[in-house]
């Protein structure tokens, strides 16, 4: 079976749809399928693919991009003769898309988080808890946690270790640092607990990155930095709790059964910071631009770091509420009905 995935990254919306979709790859790969992304050329997105493994080519264009549709369609529809499947990942598409791309593809599976429903899409996936069968006009609908997808690093974890005092906090805004939040962090994590080590992910697309460095030399703290990280599993094994921007990072620390607080930064965000906290997985915060956020999250993170029993039950809580192995299923399924 081949397969062609339409995807993209950049700065506005990070890696988070592209990530999901190299392991969903890397999946159908396995089970002895034919795969190839087309997507925007952006420079961190083009060295994941690169990464990977995975066949690509890249566009100078956005997908449904209003200027460009057209010469979006011709390129899809040079694909069209050999591709059992397009799967599609994007916000940025509508009805009007996905009648164009029906016309050209015989089976189109959809990679949806916003409930958005269309009735020429034969497969949906939405790994929401808030999602039903019900929820989509689609015949095939995967929901629910259990189709989160996560790479191999992240399933089948072993038991996380919780120590008496916590030692090390991850502090991770995914792709982009929007709201400078990793520099805002530091000063209130040092009037709670100066001893903590604090291993900071910087993003590929991070604008503030001068800022941070600026804030952690006014610090007291010990300071990792880590850049240029194809996936920060790594980072996450050395830290006993973690500060998360609420997309696709916030399922692979559960994975991980790492104590979070998870801060929707966006609408988008919301739910996946609520689907995991009504699990007991993360403390969840949503982000707002009033100084009283600040004191809402020193008021979280002292609470986590000082109460190894609630560390304990979310730990424990978040390992089993994603268990890493959602992107197995979903290929398995791809390729029961469409193989």
């Amino acid at each position: 079976m081949k397969v062609l995935v339409r995807v993209d990254a950049y700065e506005e919306i990070a890696l988070g749809h592209l990530s999901r979709c190299i392991e969903l790859g890397k999946a159908l790969m396995q089970l002895q399928n034919e795969v190839v992304f087309l997507s925007y050329e952006d420079k961190s997105s083009k060295s994941r693919l690169e990464d990977s493994g995975i066949d690509f080519e890249v566009v100078s264009f956005k997908i449904n991009d209003d200027q460009f549709v057209d010469k979006e369609m011709k390129i899809l529809e040079s694909f069209s003769t050999s591709i059992d499947i397009l799967i599609v990942d994007s916000y940025n598409v509508n009805k009007k898309y996905f009648d164009e791309i029906n016309r050209l593809f015989p089976k189109i599976v959809y990679l949806d988080d916003l409930e958005s429903d269309y009735d020429n899409v034969d497969m949906v996936i939405n790994p929401s808890c808030t999602v039903t069968q019900n929820s989509y006009i689609s015949k095939n609908v995967l929901c629910g946690m259990e189709f989160i997808i996560l790479g191999k690093d992240y399933q089948n974890r072993e038991k996380k270790v919780i120590y008496p005092k916590t030692r090390s906090i991850l502090v991770t805004m995914g792709g982009i640092d929007h709201f400078n939040l990793s520099s805002i962090i530091l000063p209130i994590l040092e009037k709670i607990d100066k001893e903590i080590e604090v291993n900071i992910v910087i993003g590929p697309y991070y604008e503030n990155i001068k800022q941070i460095k600026n804030s952690a030399k006014n610090s007291n703290l010990s300071i990792n930095f880590f850049e240029g990280l194809p996936n920060i599993s790594s980072v996450m094994l050395r830290s006993d709790i973690a500060i998360s921007a609420g997309g696709f990072t916030l399922y692979e620390l559960s994975a991980m059964s790492i104590p979070t607080i998870g801060i929707a930064l966006w609408d988008n965000q919301k739910t996946n910071v609520e689907c995991l906290s009504k699990k007991d997985a993360i403390i969840h915060l949503y982000y707002h631009s009033d100084e009283r956020f600040k004191d809402e999250l020193s008021v979280q993170l002292q609470k986590l770091i000082s109460n190894r029993e609630l560390r304990e039950k979310m730990s424990i809580a978040s390992g089993k509420a994603v268990d890493g192995n959602g992107v197995d299923k979903i290929a398995k399924e791809i390729n029961r009905l469409y193989g």
